[in-house]
């Protein structure tokens, strides 16, 4: 037998649901980024790692709570290059906004790419580490940037 679909017209009130903000995986994160690591989560059913890790598996819908530390290096996934401010005026120093995955993920991390000298020259892939500053302080801008390796 196979299955009648149904299609239901009407609307979704979305004023009466309260979204839940996971503030636990980024609590977690920059706990790390104080003491100069990256944490993440590992899913004990399939293995998954996210950074930042969240409290429940998004593939298998359980509870998450083995915090692991994951490499500080990875490949260059996508980025784009700014060329010219909001306005559209040229700017002087171009600069690289980029997503990263972290050898050992399953998940993206989007910073700066630093370590460039032409920016033509940039590739999906490349190898990057992370940056931090000098002096951290618990704060998502304890992550300076990315670098090119």
């Amino acid at each position: 037998m196979t299955e009648e679909t149904r299609i239901i017209e009407s609307t979704w009130d979305l004023t009466a649901y309260q979204f839940k903000i996971e503030a636990d995986a980024l609590n977690l994160f920059v706990k790390g980024l104080k003491d100069k690591k990256i944490l993440g989560r590992k899913c004990r059913v399939c293995g998954t790692v996210y950074v930042p890790g969240p409290t429940y598996c998004r593939k298998c819908l359980v509870d998450i709570d083995q915090v692991v530390e994951v490499s500080q290096e990875g490949r260059l996934d996508a980025f784009t290059v700014s060329l010219a401010d909001v306005r559209g005026k040229p700017v002087e120093n171009p600069f690289i906004s980029c997503t990263v995955k972290l050898d050992g993920t399953d998940s993206f991390l989007m910073g700066v790419l630093e370590g460039w000298t032409d920016w033509r020259s940039v590739k999906e892939g490349m190898r990057v580490k992370v940056v931090f500053k000098d002096v951290t302080q618990g704060a998502l801008a304890d992550l300076s940037h990315f670098q090119l390796i």
